[in-house]
């Protein structure tokens, strides 16, 4: 059966470790530079309520892990999905796909609209570091609508899109800005989630090679928050929820915490969940969990009872026997209202 799933890139318990990934999802730089730039500009972007979840993030300060994200990403399963991240933790098959990106996002995600229309072009001349080394001044100069603009961009940019400030800008974008109500229908769930799938896939020959350190493009920042809700002992370690009962909103704006977390921390979580350290393996249960697997039917299976030692009775006491017979066809009667546990939360 193992032959039919997909496999993963590590065997368990044989993933490497790197000392840095590259991250380029900078929320805290940008927000930064820009209050102390266009202070008044960022806090009219900061109502948008596209861009309002990325500020809320930031400003409930949630630290980013590389550990978290790199640990799930050397536990990823390998499929020919086009559009899927598959993983396995503790045993137990996640996945990471459009809809659990828009859980945590809340951007928009809708694969129905066409999104050809913004086609890839670049200026090689215009590029975030430049505007804020060689032209901080000049900006400072434009109409106060472009520099609303110009924070459009950027947030676009090195949150939704997650280019380095060196990067020209891609001149689809910077149309987009020129009109802020396309800003707002403007599908940034879906490129934003296809490149970080890119960017994964991309890796996949480096993490095989053990590389010590590489770049991961993309709003990887989700990639965590989702490990964080999959698996809530993770999201303990980094963390914690500021409400407990959040359901309606995008996930990314109820969480708060330093997840500084260690690879030992996540190795020793994956044990623990995994396994006990009394328990002894049954070859009988492996056969009784691939029964349940299947949907076994069980309604005629007779379970044989473990023979003990024998309880020495009168043959004369009738009760006995007669107690016995009445318990049988109550339970023969109320056969069904009883449902035996399916185990597929346990599966």
């Amino acid at each position: 059966m193992s032959t039919e799933l997909p496999k993963r890139i590590f065997k368990q318990g044989e993933e490497p470790q790197v000392t840095q990934i590259n991250n380029n999802c900078r929320i805290d730089y940008i927000i930064r530079k820009f209050k102390a730039w266009l202070p008044k500009e960022l806090d009219v972007v900061k109502k948008d309520p596209v861009f309002s979840k990325i500020f809320n993030l930031h400003e409930n300060g949630l630290g980013y892990s590389a550990r978290v994200i790199y640990s799930f990403l050397c536990r990823e399963l390998v499929t020919y999905t086009l559009h899927e991240l598959w993983f396995v933790f503790a045993r137990r098959p996640l996945r990471f796909s459009l809809q659990e990106f828009h859980a945590v996002t809340g951007f928009e995600c809708n694969t129905c609209i066409s999104v050809k229309e913004f086609e890839e072009r670049k200026d090689g001349t215009i590029t975030l570091l430049n505007l804020w080394t060689k032209d901080k001044e000049a900006v400072k100069k434009w109409r106060n609508a472009d520099r609303i603009r110009l924070i459009y961009l950027a947030i676009i940019l090195c949150v939704r899109e997650i280019r380095r400030l060196i990067f020209p800008s891609p001149l689809k974008y910077i149309m987009v800005v020129m009109d802020l109500e396309r800003v707002q229908k403007y599908l940034w769930g879906v490129a934003a989630y296809d490149l970080l799938c890119n960017s994964v896939a991309k890796n996949h020959d480096k993490l095989k090679d053990k590389t010590t350190s590489y770049v991961l493009d993309g709003f990887s920042y989700v990639l965590q928050i989702w490990t964080m809700e999959a698996v809530p002992k993770i999201g303990k370690l980094c963390g914690k929820k500021l409400d407990k009962g959040f359901k309606n909103g995008p996930r990314c704006i109820n969480w708060m915490g330093a997840a500084n977390v260690s690879y030992e921390e996540i190795i020793w979580l994956e044990e623990i969940i995994t396994l006990r350290a009394d328990e002894v393996e049954d070859v009988r249960i492996q056969v009784l969990m691939e029964l349940i697997k299947n949907k076994h039917d069980w309604s005629e299976h007779i379970w044989e009872t473990e023979e003990t030692a024998v309880v020495s009775l009168s043959l004369d006491d009738e009760s006995v026997v007669k107690d016995e017979g009445s318990v049988n066809v109550e339970a023969a009667e109320s056969d069904e209202d009883f449902q035996t546990s399916k185990g597929s939360k346990n599966v």
